[in-house]
């Protein structure tokens, strides 16, 4: 059976003061994304935890294929 490993990764949200609208650094977090999908992980969801009313940082949640490597026992 296929088993899976998990890495969550948390990206901070810069507020603007009195405002809702977060500044992201999108081509930083393109560029990580690109980097754990060439070591094997996949991105499988996302979402954001909120205090006061605003998204303090978005959590990234991942995983990949546990590889067992088989030895030949002789």
């Amino acid at each position: 059976m296929q088993q899976f490993e998990y890495k969550t990764f948390n990206i901070p949200l810069k507020n603007a003061l009195f405002s809702k609208k977060q500044d992201l650094d999108i081509e930083s977090i393109e560029d990580a994304l690109n980097l754990m999908g060439r070591v094997g992980w996949e991105l499988t969801t996302q979402f954001t935890r909120q205090k006061n009313g605003f998204s303090q940082y978005a959590v990234l949640i991942f995983k990949r294929p546990i590889v067992h490597s088989s030895k030949n026992k002789s």
